[in-house]
């Protein structure tokens, strides 16, 4: 009766051994995962801020371009300042989303 007390202590131990070695595994992936996402979190932080810096700029080329239209015609100056006034609307609504 021993040897099977035994046999089964061995076989039990030998379960908890892979069930560590399956932990420690588990722990290493879900470390890197981590690391992983929290890159991908920077990253999304430093789009987000190019994205804006590229809207402004494109918001300061479209002011730009409609004074420079100025020159030509008052309603052509007015009918730029109204699509940019309208693109501006359209973000803020994108933005309250």
């Amino acid at each position: 009766m021993s040897t099977a007390v035994n046999d089964v202590l061995d076989s039990l131990n030998g379960k908890f051994e892979q069930l560590v070695s399956l932990y420690e595994k588990t722990r290493v992936e879900y470390d890197t995962m981590q690391q992983d996402y929290r890159a991908l979190v920077e990253r999304g932080h430093e789009l987000e801020a190019k994205l804006t810096e590229q809207e402004e700029r494109n918001k300061s080329l479209l002011v730009t371009q409609a004074f420079a239209a100025a020159n030509g015609s008052t309603e052509e100056a007015k009918e730029k300042i109204s699509k940019i006034v309208r693109e501006i609307d359209k973000c803020i609504t994108l933005l309250a989303k």
